[in-house]
């Protein structure tokens, strides 16, 4: 039995979405991490601290999706792009909306 796939046209497509995104994720990314130093006063340091936390929860958050292109382009690579774990056809649609899901929405 085949299993159901997705044009090669429409996963050239996602893949050049994908890349385009990791490319956009590594440089936001890199940008997080570059932390100012407004001076040595306790309200710069507390402002310091409270720019570093929220640097680190959008750098969590950058390298989660991050990761996960990462893996959509594994499975591209892998022959399983668009494709859940049980086997079904992810619709394009939430590709489009989404490239790197892994699951349908019912």
């Amino acid at each position: 039995m085949n299993q159901p796939s997705h044009t090669p046209q429409f996963i050239a497509e996602m893949k050049a979405n994908l890349k385009a995104e990791q490319q956009q994720l590594n440089a936001e990314v890199a940008a997080t991490k570059e932390f100012p130093d407004y001076g040595r006063h306790e309200e710069e340091n507390a402002t310091e601290v409270a720019d570093y936390q929220a640097a680190a929860a959008t750098e969590d958050m950058l390298s989660r999706r991050r990761e996960e292109v990462e893996a959509a382009l594994q499975r591209i690579d892998a022959g399983t792009y668009g494709i859940t774990n049980d086997g079904q056809l992810i619709p394009e649609e939430r590709l489009r909306a989404n490239p790197a899901a892994t699951t349908t929405v019912s």
